[in-house]
């Protein structure tokens, strides 16, 4: 029988015509174009060669060593490593335990959710508006009642509200983190109004955890009870969620997993992010978010000498948040224009926004690739110059893009380009 499975694999090829059509345009689109979204990054060749193996073909429902289907002894191997991983990138925190198997980032919140909520429960969550997570509000608002707070006039979390709708609210969790927030949170100060509380707390660090790994940002542990991310942000990984968890919460969060929250584990996902951090076991991980942070900061410099406002006058992670109300332009207009050149960047709201989230009156930037692939300061200056122009002028010039896209290319990882 084992034979016969070998021969098979070895005798499977990827689809073609249609197939091969619809892979060569994806590829186009990568390759030709400038990847400036934030919420993604280009991932390790190993990752993609994991991505490729037909690792589902064998179930693997349940935790490790607790399987409800046979075969699955390699991805019990697959998840013990991955956790020992997951914990050494962050020094290996005492008491704590992690998994990989959420689908996603937003998976990795709701089993939280589902671990450690009763239905009245009340929820404090950074407002949607001001940079708060879909999952953190408008998802888990269906079931829970969800307070939120906000940013101080310089775009940054409001601590003060947080501790004033806390004592008010008495939530039984308290999130932090989101999805376009340019400045490094402190845990410290949030775990001490949740204590204040008697709240746990969550932080959910997709955008920053390669940056709290790399002790550029503060620490999660030990103040947060979970921490949840994504490894496609910017740990290079597949588009695929992470849990880490203080020990004592590990039967809440096994049965949250399965089955409160979703079927049976991703096994090519799992493997994906097995990958991921075997890489980041073998690589600096402090040099490559720091040349991450420092492009995103020449960058917003670049553009702030150009009168464009960046939010909270800068940043400390791989994000820009662009104003553009005094251009009279909404982020909608401008992501088009971008595209149109062959830049990536998305609209998004900013503090304070009075558009619809389909418009907005900003512009988020990413500056994980740039890193990837090896941007040098000269041509960091150049992309903000013409980003400014596009902004200001909206007639920029394709060429300078396109210069800059040939000048890379060979840059990127083989197996995909």
């Amino acid at each position: 029988m084992v034979g016969r499975h070998l021969s098979y694999f070895e005798r499977f090829s990827p689809g073609s015509g249609r197939l091969d059509e619809i892979v060569a345009l994806q590829r186009g689109v990568i390759g030709r174009r400038l990847h400036l979204i934030a919420s993604a990054c280009y991932p390790f060749d190993s990752v993609l060669r994991a991505l490729s193996e037909p690792s589902f073909v064998l179930p693997a429902e349940g935790m490790p060593a607790k399987r409800y289907l046979p075969g699955a002894e390699v991805m019990d191997l697959v998840e013990e490593m991955g956790e020992a991983l997951v914990l050494d990138l962050f020094d290996r925190p005492a008491g704590y335990r992690a998994t990989l198997q959420p689908h996603s980032g937003t998976q990795a919140n709701q089993i939280v959710y589902n671990a450690v909520l009763e239905p009245d429960d009340v929820v404090l969550c950074l407002r949607p508006r001001d940079g708060g997570h879909i999952s953190h509000t408008v998802l888990i608002s269906r079931r829970h009642p969800t307070i939120n707070y906000g940013l101080t006039s310089e775009g940054l979390v409001d601590y003060d509200e947080m501790r004033a709708l806390a004592i008010e609210h008495r939530p039984r969790l308290i999130i932090v983190g989101g999805s376009a927030l340019p400045r490094a949170i402190d845990f410290a100060i949030c775990a001490d109004i949740a204590q204040q509380v008697g709240a746990l707390l969550h932080a959910d660090v997709s955008h920053t955890a390669t940056f709290i790994a790399a002790r550029i940002h503060p620490t999660t542990f030990p103040y947060c009870d979970f921490v949840t991310f994504n490894t496609v942000k910017n740990l290079r990984g597949p588009n695929a969620g992470v849990l880490v968890y203080r020990s004592e919460f590990d039967a809440a969060v096994s049965e949250a997993i399965f089955p409160m929250t979703q079927g049976g584990a991703n096994e090519t996902g799992m493997l994906g992010k097995l990958a991921c951090f075997l890489e980041w076991q073998q690589r600096d991980i402090r040099t490559y978010a720091r040349d991450v942070v420092s492009n995103a900061k020449a960058l917003g410099r670049a553009l702030s000498e150009r009168n464009i406002r960046v939010v909270t006058g800068g940043t400390d992670c791989h994000m820009l948040l662009l104003d553009l109300r005094s251009l009279a332009r909404s982020g909608a207009d401008v992501e088009r224009t971008l595209e149109s050149c062959g830049v990536l960047a998305n609209r998004n709201l900013v503090p304070g926004d009075d558009r619809s989230p389909r418009e907005t009156s900003g512009l988020r930037i990413g500056t994980a690739n740039l890193a990837i692939l090896g941007y040098d300061v000269a041509d960091l200056a150049v992309l903000g110059d013409w980003i400014a122009r596009a902004l200001i002028e909206n007639a920029p010039s394709p060429e300078t893009i396109e210069h800059l896209i040939e000048k890379y290319q060979g840059h990127l990882v083989a197996p995909m380009w």
